[in-house]
């Protein structure tokens, strides 16, 4: 039963990519972004750790076979959700912007990104500069405030809103000066520190945004090769995670299969499997709670409420986003890996037990209501769909937790400068917004 279910989870999603692909016309459907990273997860990952004997240590082989049903079902109501919006793909309107709107738009890119470029440089500078910070092993900055670490986020919607600018206009060197800049700490992020999210989220950012916003789509073969090599160097960047920093003199492997046959209790899957069956043995379900903590609590400093999420209600937040739990080793006989995450489906398992179905669903449906806006509408709506098609690898390798703050630092000041943008032009000029491409 567990070897039926170990190929369900690696070849559905192939095949929903495949029929999303065939409905829409579009490879930048939600579900070619989600799909891959599901199949690793839940497909490929599970499959070379049952083979090797890793998870012989840690569950027996009905329990895994349990919570991989659950997966699969989890996997099905995601994908069910992002092709319940399917639009199907074809020329939308060209964004046409006044002088004064597109300058507001690059004005306000720049100062975003520019904000989000101290936040990175002061982290950075705060441990004794770029060869400190880069010269150790899986490093970077640091600032005791969170407001400040998670200010580099910033740089992204800096560079969203400077190629919308651009290609409502015409390209100049401001734009591309300008995004190469913001661009450059995300790819520093991603290469010196091995960090797979940061890798992700860059390369979707300025793929999606160079296409989108001029209404084409690259080849499907293109896309595959670029797909398949971007996932490829994120499996080399973890490999080497120990021997890429300024200076190192190691050997880099080339062999990534080792990441996916550890079995410890950091690995996603494990963690994940364990999270699950922990979870059906405490019945300590939040029912929503720790992710409303994320946008009632966790913007508030701790500097100022230092208890605030033991005053919440949820102190379980502080450890592994509150996927641990009470109890976790005496439930399991072992340790959770501290920042542990067990992917999008465990969480959302731990947040509402059985609901979490109709949950995922919903989620897949929010991806794709705003990839519809983003090929039907444009302007606003691709930059957005940008912002959460660059978190899909936080969002199912890790936990939702790791996006909503995410989302709404970056979401927030795009809005505004959108509206902002909007506010320049009469509404004969917004009228023009519709202009065929």
């Amino acid at each position: 039963m567990l070897e039926v279910l170990l190929w369900f989870a690696l070849l559905a999603p192939l095949l929903a990519m495949l029929l999303s692909y065939d409905r829409t016309g579009d490879v930048f459907h939600p579900v070619t972004l989600i799909a891959p990273i599901l199949t690793f997860l839940y497909g490929w990952m599970p499959m070379k750790l049952v083979r090797a004997g890793g998870l012989d240590g840690f569950f027996a082989e009905e329990q895994v076979a349990a919570v991989q049903y659950l997966n699969c079902l989890g996997i099905v109501a995601l994908l069910w959700g992002c092709m319940s919006v399917t639009p199907r793909h074809a020329p939308c309107p060209r964004l046409v912007l006044s002088n004064t709107a597109a300058t507001r738009l690059l004005a306000g890119g720049i100062l975003i990104g520019a904000c989000g470029l101290l936040a990175w440089s002061t982290t950075v500078r705060n441990v004794g500069g770029f060869a400190e910070a880069f010269g150790r092993a899986y490093s970077g900055g640091w600032d005791d405030s969170g407001y400040v670490r998670d200010g580099v986020l910033l740089l992204v919607p800096g560079i969203l809103l400077i190629i919308a600018s651009a290609s409502a206009s015409s390209w100049r060197l401001v734009h591309v000066c300008a995004a190469f800049l913001f661009a450059s700490p995300w790819i520093v992020q991603a290469i010196l520190t091995t960090r797979r999210g940061p890798t992700f989220m860059i390369a979707v950012t300025l793929g999606l945004s160079f296409y989108l916003h001029r209404n084409k789509r690259p080849p499907v073969v293109a896309v595959g090769a670029g797909g398949l090599s971007l996932g490829l160097l994120m499996l080399f960047l973890i490999s080497n995670r120990g021997g890429i920093y300024l200076g190192s003199e190691h050997e880099l492997r080339t062999d990534v299969s080792s990441v996916v046959q550890m079995a410890d209790p950091g690995n996603e899957f494990v963690y994940g499997t364990g999270t699950v069956l922990h979870i059906q043995q405490t019945r300590r379900h939040f029912w929503g709670k720790r992710y409303l903590a994320q946008v009632v609590v966790r913007p508030v400093p701790s500097s100022i409420w230092p208890t605030k999420y033991e005053d919440f209600g949820v102190p379980e937040l502080l450890l592994n986003a509150g996927t641990a739990g009470e109890g976790f080793s005496s439930t399991l006989g072992w340790e959770p890996a501290i920042g542990s995450a067990p992917g999008l489906i465990a969480d959302v398992y731990v947040e509402f037990a059985y609901l979490a179905f109709p949950a995922l669903w919903l989620i897949g449906r929010f991806y794709g209501w705003i990839w519809a806006k983003a090929i039907t509408t444009g302007g606003y709506w691709i930059t957005q769909y940008v912002c959460i098609a660059g978190l899909t690898a936080y969002l199912i390798m890790q936990t939702i937790e790791a996006v909503i703050f995410r989302l709404l630092l970056m979401s927030i000041p795009l809005g505004l400068t959108w509206y902002a943008a909007g506010l320049a032009e009469t509404p004969e000029q917004r009228a023009m917004h519709v202009q065929p491409a």
